[in-house]
C-alpha cells in the first residue's frame, strides 16, 4: 500500500515536540502510555486505550523504511491509507472493517507505538504530584 499519511494528532493543549515513554502497561485499567517531554520535570501525559484491537512497540531505529522525515519533530499521529491497518485486516480476515479502526502512531526518540483502536483513547495531563 501506499500514500501513507501521517495526521499530526493534537488531543490536549501544551504538548512538547518530542514525547519520551516513561511506562507502557496493560493490565485491568486498560492499556496505559505515560509520556514526559525532553525534561525530566514537565508533567506527565497519559494515553489510555480501553480496548485496543492490537498495538506494536518497535525501536525507532529499526522502523526506517516507514517513519520518515515526515514524521520528524512531532510525536503524536494518525495514520491514513496505513499498511498496518490494511496487514490487521487481513489477518482478522475482515472482521473489524465495519468498524471505525483508527491507526494510531506514537513516535518518540526511542519507540515508535503503533495501536488499532475502534475506540478513541482517554488522554489528559496527569498531576506532578502523582507518582507513575
Amino acid at each position: 500500500m501506499s500514500n501513507i499519511v501521517f495526521e499530526k494528532w493534537i488531543p490536549v493543549s501544551d504538548l512538547p515536540n518530542e514525547l519520551y515513554l516513561k511506562e507502557l502497561h496493560q493490565d485491568s485499567e486498560g492499556f496505559r502510555l505515560f509520556f514526559k517531554g525532553k525534561n525530566s520535570n514537565e508533567k506527565i501525559l497519559q494515553i489510555v486505550f480501553d480496548m485496543p484491537l492490537v498495538y506494536r512497540n518497535l525501536d525507532e531505529g529499526d522502523y526506517l523504511q516507514t517513519i520518515g522525515p515526515g514524521v520528524n519533530g512531532w510525536s503524536l499521529f494518525v495514520v491514513h491509507n496505513s499498511e498496518y491497518l490494511a496487514w490487521f485486516n487481513n489477518e482478522s480476515q475482515g472482521i473489524h472493517e465495519k468498524q471505525n479502526v483508527i491507526h494510531y502512531a506514537i513516535y518518540t526518540p526511542n519507540d515508535c507505538i503503533d495501536i488499532l483502536s475502534a475506540y478513541p483513547p482517554e488522554v489528559k495531563w496527569l498531576n506532578t504530584h502523582n507518582k507513575v
